[in-house]
C-alpha cells in the first residue's frame, strides 16, 4: 500500500505539472451555427461559423515560471518515490534477517532444552544412587524449567518477527 500511495504520489504530480502547461498553451475554438425561422410568412435561413483564438501573453512569465515549478515537484515527487522504495527493501529485508535470526534463537533454545533434559535426568540418576546432593539436583531442575521459559518466550519473538515480516511485505 504505501508503494502505490507513492505511485498516486508520482502520477497526481504528473497531471499538475501537465495542467500548469495547458494553462499557458493558446487555444482555439471553432464552433457553427445554423438558424431557421419563419415571421410572417417569411421564411429566413442563417448559417454562422466562427473561431476564437486565445494566446495568454500577459501571463508568459509567471507562467514559464510555473511550468518550472511543477517540472520541479514532479522530479521531487520520483525522488521521493525512488527513495522510500529504497526504504521499503531495507525494511522488508532486515524483517527477514530478524526472522531468520528469531528461528535460529528458537532452534538453540530447543537444544537447549535437551541438554537440560539429559543434565537432569544424570542428576536424578546421580541422587537415587546416593552420589549428588539435593542441591544439585534441584539446579538441574531449575536450568530446566529455564530453558523451557526461554523456548517459549523465543517462541513468542518468532511468531512476532513473523508478523511483523508479513506486515513489512
Amino acid at each position: 500500500p504505501e508503494y502505490q500511495l507513492l505511485q498516486k504520489q508520482v502520477e497526481a504530480a504528473s497531471l499538475q505539472k501537465k495542467m500548469v502547461i495547458g494553462q499557458n498553451l493558446p487555444t482555439i475554438a471553432v464552433g457553427a451555427g445554423y438558424n431557421y425561422h419563419n415571421l410572417l410568412d417569411n421564411n429566413r435561413t442563417f448559417g454562422m461559423i466562427f473561431a476564437t483564438v486565445s494566446v495568454p501573453i500577459s501571463d508568459w512569465w509567471g507562467g514559464s515560471h510555473a511550468i518550472k515549478r511543477k517540472k520541479i515537484e514532479y522530479q521531487k515527487a520520483i525522488d521521493e518515490q525512488h527513495d522510500k522504495a529504497q526504504l521499503l527493501q531495507i525494511r522488508m529485508q532486515n524483517a527477514w534477517n530478524s526472522v531468520v535470526e528469531s528461528r535460529q534463537q528458537l532452534d538453540i533454545a530447543q537444544r537447549s532444552i535437551e541438554q537440560a533434559e539429559e543434565n537432569l535426568r544424570l542428576n536424578r540418576d546421580y541422587y537415587r544412587a546416593g552420589t549428588s546432593k539435593m542441591s544439585d539436583l534441584l539446579e538441574a531442575q531449575l536450568l530446566y524449567q529455564q530453558s523451557l521459559d526461554r523456548r517459549t518466550d523465543a517462541y513468542a519473538d518468532y511468531q512476532n518477527k513473523l508478523l511483523e515480516y508479513r506486515q513489512a511485505t
